[in-house]
């Protein structure tokens, strides 16, 4: 009880737990948005697969269908990445303060 400060009110120490509360549902949220949005991407990119499938199973594939299918995948891939990355970077360096390491 001597560590508390004592020039901390009540409604101190509600207004540090409100703006902790409201900081974790933000983290939160992008954390859900984010992983939705990579779902979204990998579904999207499954469907591309599949229509490079039936566009490679043509006698008489289109180049420029196939080219373009191959493009889109290429930037699905790089953007599921891209996301993934965020989401890993945004939670390390939520984590490194309360692991007491240094900024």
């Amino acid at each position: 009880m001597n560590s508390v400060n004592k020039d901390e009110s009540v409604l101190d120490v509600f207004l540090l737990g409100l703006k902790t509360w409201v900081a974790e549902m933000g983290w939160l949220t992008r954390s859900v948005l984010g992983r939705f949005e990579i779902g979204r991407l990998e579904k999207e990119l499954e469907r591309e697969y599949a229509a490079l499938g039936r566009i490679a199973e043509q006698p008489r594939g289109r180049k420029e269908e196939k080219d373009q299918c191959l493009g889109q995948i290429g930037f699905l891939k790089e953007e599921i990445e891209t996301l993934k990355a965020e989401l890993a970077q945004d939670r390390e360096t939520r984590m490194r303060p309360l692991r007491g390491e240094g900024d």
